[in-house]
């Protein structure tokens, strides 16, 4: 067992936990600040349209009094940091990288054949389906494939989708699905050349795409080792296509499994 990992992953977690717990505080407060915020406004409005002859009334004195709220809001209500959403998103890329490699050493667990190894994996496995059936990422990485902009590469993914159902309805064999999704991967490979290159006929190569597309220094990393990730799932599917059995890891439904985390991360790395 990785001890290192695991521990760096609970540190993740308890990071996590603890920023949606404080998000909920500050929900909760929100409604109050909105409140605030809106009477704040009407204040504002009544001394600043007053009419001319209003100045025969004397002035409110709240100098005082807006000393000790301003002074007491700003303490008590620190202003919220500004949150990128594709940065964020980005941060995901990063899990769906892990995952793959995750659900893949789980997957491979099976193979031992114990009845311990075989129960472990399932239920694995099976939780990391359901997550991706929650989240639906299916439609998460039809999305992020509709941003490159070929309409070829969103067709190519329904296809695929399309085989696989065929595949799991018994009315096709896994040869089907493993080379669609081969083209669709290898598609999307195509696309991203394609986005990177600044002349129509530059050679592209895999580091000089992600060195142009990447979204920052860390998610250039992580793209670099995703070229790994590729050539494993266009190998593995390879085999799968020439009906090469090899357990675990050319099993059809765990390589799509991988594969939309794959895609998901791939493309969250990338300026789209």
């Amino acid at each position: 067992m990785d001890d290192e990992s695991l521990k760096k992953l609970k540190a993740k977690r308890e990071y996590l936990e603890e920023w949606l717990a404080n998000h909920k505080a500050a929900d909760e407060v929100a409604a109050e600040v909105q409140k605030n915020l809106d009477f704040t406004n009407w204040q504002i409005d009544a001394l600043e349209t007053t009419p001319p002859e209003a100045e025969e009334i004397p002035w409110p004195d709240i100098t005082k009094t807006l000393d000790s709220d301003t002074s007491y809001l700003v303490q008590v209500l620190p202003p919220m940091p500004f949150y990128q959403k594709n940065m964020v998103v980005s941060a995901s890329a990063f899990t769906s990288s892990g995952t793959v490699s995750v659900f893949q050493y789980a997957s491979r667990i099976r193979d031992i054949g114990t009845e311990a190894s075989v129960k472990y994996s399932s239920r694995v496995t099976v939780a990391f389906q359901d997550l991706q059936r929650k989240y639906d990422r299916p439609s998460e990485v039809r999305n992020l494939l509709a941003q490159l902009g070929n309409a070829g590469t969103v067709d190519r993914f329904d296809t695929a989708v399309r085989s696989f159902d065929a595949y799991k309805r018994g009315t096709a064999s896994r040869t089907a699905p493993a080379i669609d999704i081969r083209t669709l991967i290898d598609g999307v490979k195509g696309d991203l050349y394609v986005r990177a290159r600044t002349q129509p006929k530059e050679n592209m190569d895999w580091t000089t795409m992600a060195k142009r597309l990447a979204l920052g220094g860390q998610q250039y990393s992580e793209l670099v080792d995703s070229e790994k990730k590729h050539s494993s799932l266009v190998s593995r599917l390879s085999d799968i296509a020439k009906d090469r059995e090899g357990g675990a890891i050319t099993d059809i439904n765990n390589v799509w499994v991988e594969t939309q985390d794959y895609l998901v991360s791939l493309l969250r790395l990338v300026l789209l």
